[in-house]
């Protein structure tokens, strides 16, 4: 297997016991540098500055590298913190690169690859790369007190200005959201308006509900009992809230709910009958015709479902 290249002198003995450790972890893989490009999250450019002891490598680094070789992670990530303590890179040459440390972008050096790689790639690169290989170089720190400028591929620089995150998406949400609000708040508005202002709405449906339920009761009639009108309309007629009857035939001897409705409705129009007892007595019947009489119907004194039709008028 080729030698690797000497390191450069200014590196201590904990930096030298870093990259000397990776080398070996790297020649265990058997992968080029271009392979373990494409197996970490680093670039190949990037790889070469670390393994040639030019540029302290990240802690993320380190780990991706003992994971591929099977190393324990945690004493390569102890070995990298007793070189951090101590590193110390070449000194800063030539005009500092805007959006860099200040550091001139170092050129490129030889780095000897394993006897086992494929001929067609060549153990060294020229100083000047690619522009794919080098973009992840030039790429600004994630922050300007950072001086680090390679990082995993995965993290975005953070950048001032014109977010590149889709917003659009985000304000559709929140229009939908206070569209379906508005249209909840106006279907209450107008439940509420279809209650009280319908004709038949407000209190009548809980009169509906009163005069069913105590319709399905069974009447039983007794002499002393009288019984309250709850007079109110639904759905354009009036009701009592003892039935909803609308073709009950009732006549003399009758003692129903339905009598006790007739009767509220009649002393509710104007037919007096002396008192709500439930019983179709004569009082009864005589206020029916007078009832029948006015509405032009067959005078005969029986309830019938025309009758209730001008009833509940």
């Amino acid at each position: 297997m080729a030698p690797w290249k000497a390191l450069p002198e200014h590196l201590d003995p904990q930096a030298g016991r870093l990259v000397d450790r990776l080398r070996r972890l790297k020649d265990a893989t058997g992968l080029s540098f271009t392979a373990l490009a494409t197996r970490t999250s680093y670039s190949r450019s990037s790889w070469e500055r670390y393994l040639n002891g030019r540029k302290l490598p990240p802690a993320d680094a380190v780990t991706e590298l003992a994971a591929l070789a099977g190393a324990d992670p945690d004493r390569m990530l102890a070995l990298h913190t007793l070189a951090a303590q101590t590193w110390t890179g070449p000194q800063t040459k030539g005009p500092a690169v805007p959006g860099t440390s200040g550091a001139e972008p170092e050129p490129a050096e030889p780095a000897f690859e394993p006897a086992s790689e494929p001929a067609s790639e060549p153990a060294s690169e020229p100083a000047s790369e690619p522009a794919p290989e080098a973009a992840p170089e030039a790429a600004p720190a994630p922050a300007p007190a950072q001086a680090e400028p390679d990082g995993p591929a995965s993290v975005p620089s953070v950048l001032i200005g014109k977010p590149d995150g889709p917003a659009k998406p985000a304000r559709a949400r929140r229009t939908v959201l206070a569209v379906g609000g508005a249209l909840v708040v106006v279907a209450a508005v107008l439940a509420v308006v279809v209650t009280l202002v319908l004709p038949g709405r407000g209190s009548a449906g809980t009169g509906e509900e009163e005069h069913r339920r105590t319709a399905a009761e069974e009447f039983a009639f007794k002499p002393d009992r009288t019984y309250d009108c709850d007079i109110h309309r639904f759905e354009g007629r009036l009701y009592a809230g003892h039935s909803d009857t609308q073709d009950a035939l009732l006549q003399q001897i009758s003692t129903t709910w339905g009598v006790v409705e007739a009767q509220c409705l009649l002393e509710h129009r104007g037919y007096r009958i002396g008192g709500i007892d439930g019983a179709y007595g004569p009082a009864t019947e005589r206020a029916v015709k007078r009832l029948q009489d006015a509405e032009g119907l067959v005078v005969d004194g029986i309830m019938g479902p025309h009758t209730w039709e001008a009833l509940r008028r």
